[in-house]
């Protein structure tokens, strides 16, 4: 008799659990399917391209190609030769570069600089940067065989050779995708890493704050 009863709560437990797995399978399908139902999709979602990356804008994919840094860097250095050609007054062009072609962060820290050389009574001051742009020679200067190396989503490296006639100089430009273009995060001397300007900016305030 006691196994008798056994065997009948034994059975009646198994098929209370199936039932309550049987409503819990049907429960969850029914939320998927009225989910799906009741969502609305973009045909062309799927298609989009992945603007963010762990939270940083990375470039679009027309932007996100060799020629397009390199027709930034043209555009870049077009602006550079007007801006140091002699006005009609005989003065340089007063045109904020580092404002339209410089990033945000290289700003920040070009800003502390100055603020660190103003007050600075003795001892170097940082000065490197001041010549980026033309390294000393006249204007118009031409970025002639730029290579592109496409690095990340928001990140590209160029080398290049910026000539003025007979003059010349081997540079490579870090630049970031910022405020949707191709802005400029730093300046290499090609072969010497070393050299990296923003790299050298960070170390001068640092030292000097």
């Amino acid at each position: 008799m006691k196994k008798l009863t056994y065997i009948l709560v034994a059975a009646s437990l198994m098929l209370t659990t199936s039932c309550t797995f049987n409503i819990k399978t049907e429960t969850t399908t029914d939320s998927i399917d009225s989910f799906l139902e009741d969502s609305v999709f973009d045909e062309d979602f799927f298609d989009e391209p992945d603007l963010s990356a762990d939270g940083v804008e990375v470039a679009p994919n027309d932007q996100w190609t060799e020629e397009a840094v390199t027709r930034q860097i043209k555009k870049i250095y077009a602006e550079v030769s007007k801006a140091y050609a002699p006005s009609k007054d005989g003065l340089e062009n007063n045109t904020d570069l580092d404002g339209m072609f410089c990033t945000e962060g290289f700003n920040d820290l070009q800003c502390q600089i100055r603020v660190i050389n103003a007050k600075k009574k003795f001892g170097k001051r940082f000065e490197r940067e001041d010549i980026r742009w033309t390294y000393g020679m006249d204007v118009p200067v031409t970025p002639q065989n730029i290579k592109v190396e496409l690095v990340t989503g928001n990140i590209a490296e160029a080398t290049f050779e910026l000539s003025s006639g007979e003059q010349w100089m081997h540079t490579k430009l870090t630049l970031d995708w910022e405020d949707n273009q191709w802005k400029i995060r730093s300046w290499n001397e090609v072969g010497d890493n070393s050299s990296d300007l923003i790299t050298e900016m960070d170390k001068y305030v640092r030292e000097n704050s």
